[in-house]
């Protein structure tokens, strides 16, 4: 994603952006702490 686009996103995009990215990666979010679960 081009940075102007990047720098250009509200705070709840972003959030979405790193979530499935994240996911995509093996991680599990735990949006009621809002913070990754531990890994096993």
């Amino acid at each position: 994603m081009p940075f102007d686009v990047a720098f250009s996103l509200g705070a709840a995009e972003r959030l979405a952006f790193v979530v499935a990215l994240g996911r995509l990666d093996g991680g599990e979010f735990d949006f009621a702490r809002m913070a990754w679960k531990e890994r096993r």
